[in-house]
């Protein structure tokens, strides 16, 4: 595995795709160090067997590493024994990097808009949480989002936006977000 070719090839691919495979594990597992590590272990899996990944090309080279994340998020599920050990924190160095520099007071007030933020997102049904993520952590089209859930693009835009519209009336119909909470910066305004 020592073909400049090869390692030449990995560099390309995990430039191009990381933040879209992260952001498809994060909106999978729900917890941000996991998503790390499960995107790590794919890319790990994907570098012992880059031979079959540049045989494909570049333009295909997208569709294997997906499929080699889908198989092993599918590993991860059958090896977690409940749903709870899923849930939790999605964005802790979010709060870590809008809180730094900042006086004591603005620090908590980011960091209970990003709780509020998660909360309402974590209570979204799984359909509309992918979507969501992926567009905004991955930083995906919904083209790209479609061909990755294997659903029409359009689809993707509706549930995008569905997705938007129900964490804006949780956060405003939540007395704390009345108090003059912003949550910009966010994409969700």
């Amino acid at each position: 595995m020592d073909d400049p070719a090869y390692d030449a090839f990995f560099h390309e691919a995990y430039d191009s795709y990381h933040r879209a495979v992260f952001a498809y594990i994060l909106a999978r597992v729900g917890q941000r160090e996991m998503a790390k590590d499960l995107m790590q272990e794919a890319f790990l899996r994907a570098w012992n067997q880059i031979h079959v990944g540049y045989e494909m090309g570049r333009v295909n080279c997208r569709f294997w590493i997906f499929r080699i994340t889908k198989n092993l998020i599918t590993d991860y599920y059958r090896r977690r024994t409940t749903r709870d050990q899923a849930e939790g924190r999605m964005r802790q160095d979010a709060i870590v990097r809008g809180a730094f520099g900042r006086s004591p007071e603005e620090a908590y007030e980011i960091k209970s808009n990003v709780q509020h933020i998660e909360d309402a997102v974590s209570r979204l049904p799984d359909e509309l949480r992918s979507v969501l993520i992926l567009h905004l952590v991955g930083q995906m089209n919904s083209a790209e989002i479609g061909e990755l859930l294997e659903i029409p693009a359009g689809t993707v835009r509706y549930r995008i936006s569905l997705a938007r519209k129900r964490v804006m009336l949780e956060l405003t119909n939540n007395e704390t977000s009345k108090e003059g909470r912003t949550i910009e910066g966010f994409g969700l305004e």
